[in-house]
């Protein structure tokens, strides 16, 4: 567990601070700079958590794993993830001021893969050098 820890003490710092986002009392925020702003966020922290763990999971490119890893943890990982916290906010369980939204996932979905697929270039260039 310390191990696993050590490993990807990144990757569940940011899984944290998701969390911690998606399930914080929004109403005494301002109102967004634009319609569907939250739709960006959502976009933006998938597409750094599936960033995060690629770089986790290769040690920040210094190590071959097998794809198969690469794909569960960056992508199929934050979609799940997304996925979870979604329905957690439509049970009325964790928050009362939240709830969940289809679109919300959507956009985790969106910005997963784009994370995955920004690193994975990334790490076939670095590859090819």
């Amino acid at each position: 567990m310390i191990r696993l820890f050590k490993k990807y003490w990144i990757s569940i710092l940011v899984n944290i601070v998701i969390l911690v986002l998606c399930f914080m009392d929004t109403t005494p925020l301002p109102e967004a700079p634009m319609t569907d702003f939250d739709k960006l966020i959502h976009l933006l922290m998938f597409m750094g958590l599936s960033g995060i763990v690629f770089f986790d999971n290769t040690h920040y490119l210094r190590k071959k794993i097998s794809s198969g890893r690469i794909f569960f943890g960056s992508f199929l990982f934050p979609i799940f993830f997304g996925g979870m916290i979604e329905i957690m906010q439509e049970q009325k369980y964790f928050t009362s001021t939240r709830s969940g939204d289809w679109m919300d996932f959507l956009f985790d979905g969106i910005g997963a893969f784009c994370g995955f697929l920004i690193c994975w270039l990334i790490n076939c260039k670095l590859a090819s050098k």
